[in-house]
């Protein structure tokens, strides 16, 4: 990355990185609320009633809706960790989770990367639960990379980079984007803090569209840790909206599906200040995300009634096992025998019947259709759901907003 690669502005601010000749670093302007993009704000009127839709959806659905975001947070720790070059799929992580401290865990460092990310999720879902926008600050980032990265040292897991580290290029020399050096990481992470704390002066308002955008660029920008930046930025989005009252949307899913166009967007404003196409990417994935999510709500439900009229006739008194472990698959849609007996406290032969059933209905399919023992079950219906449509939406947003 050449100096004259940059805008004017930067190119005033950027430092030669020390023993690299012609590298130099980008210093991010500081983080400011709102970004006037005048062809945005057609977009974020858009997104802010797609929003508005899927949280009356789940107001009138709050059992769904648990049972939809505890399988969304994974479909979220999947994609987000694939984008950085994992290959953990939704099924497999969802194995890796049933079988993680058992006998039948099977060494797997991807899957274990991936399983972080739903850790490191939920203790900055607990922690905004209880503190609400007050939660976002520095320390709570830092124990989302330190629970992100756990295993592997060589990322310094919560602490702040020490030396330089570059975007794309095997070499400095070669990279697409240089962060800022290390010295200046923790005043500008600060700086950011600000933007995560941000409250109205006066009559002003700024949407948590506009400041999730601009918070996600300003963090990948800084790079302020050796490595997991992209999966810490984009952990950092839903917990965003979930701190401003807002359902807490997962973008990666979107964002993986157009995966050239979000790291050039990104570019774009860190290399030339030009915030257009990354706002425009952004803001049609939350309608996107928006409108998916509010789909799955009703295929789920409908295939409640599907599962419910099919058990109805092997399974006449409401309080039979089976009744109880079909209430468990829409949200958690792979399990095992033992899984089943330990969260429903019963007997092995109890949740083996129960299942054994689910499968004559076809609700159920074995994984591992070779093993007799430690079988593992998924409910393909639930499964299939979560992925499918999603370039259909896509195009859809996409078509709708063109001419926006």
């Amino acid at each position: 990355m050449r100096k004259s690669d940059l805008a004017p502005p930067l190119q005033a601010t950027c430092v030669p990185v020390p023993g690299k000749s012609g590298c130099f670093a980008v210093v991010p302007p500081p983080a400011v609320p709102s970004v006037d993009v005048p062809s945005s704000h057609a977009l974020m009127m858009l997104a802010r009633r797609e929003l508005e839709i899927l949280g009356g959806v789940i107001a009138r659905n709050p059992a769904h809706a648990d049972l939809l975001f505890h399988m969304l947070n994974r479909r979220e720790a999947v994609d987000s960790s694939q984008i950085e070059g994992t290959h953990t799929s939704f099924d497999g992580l969802l194995i890796h989770e049933i079988q993680d401290g058992t006998e039948d865990a099977q060494p797997d460092a991807d899957a274990d990367m991936t399983l972080n990310y739903v850790r490191a999720f939920a203790h900055g879902a607990a922690c905004v639960q209880k503190e609400g926008q007050s939660a976002l600050r520095l320390p709570l980032i830092q124990s989302l990379h330190e629970l992100l990265m756990q295993g592997d040292d060589k990322a310094r897991p919560g602490q702040w980079r020490l030396t330089q580290n570059w975007i794309g290029g095997i070499r400095i020399e070669t990279a697409g984007y240089i962060p800022p050096p290390p010295e200046l990481v923790p005043a500008l992470m600060a700086d950011l803090e600000g933007l995560l704390q941000w409250e109205p002066d006066g009559p002003q308002i700024v949407s948590i569209l506009m400041r999730a955008a601009i918070a996600h660029v300003q963090f990948e920008a800084i790079h302020p840790f050796m490595d997991g930046n992209g999966r810490t930025g984009r952990l950092l989005l839903p917990l965003m909206f979930k701190a401003d009252g807002e359902p807490p949307i997962h973008l990666a899913t979107f964002l993986k599906v157009r995966k050239q166009e979000y790291y050039r967007a990104l570019e774009q404003v860190q290399k030339h200040l030009n915030w257009a196409p990354w706002l425009r990417l952004f803001l049609e994935c939350v309608i996107a995300s928006c409108r998916h999510t509010v789909k799955l709500f009703g295929d789920l439900q409908a295939l409640q009634t599907q599962w419910h009229a099919a058990v109805s006739n092997v399974a006449k008194r409401r309080d039979a096992t089976i009744w109880k472990v079909i209430a468990l698959l829409l949200g958690q849609p792979v399990i095992s025998v033992n899984m089943i007996a330990q969260r429903l406290d019963i007997t092995f032969p109890a949740a083996n019947t129960a299942i054994g059933q689910l499968v004559n209905l076809g609700i159920l399919r074995q994984v591992n259709e070779e093993q007799r023992r430690n079988r593992i079950f998924h409910a393909h219906e639930v499964m299939n759901a979560l992925y499918t449509g999603l370039d259909d939406v896509i195009q859809e947003v996409e078509n709708q907003t063109r001419e926006v």
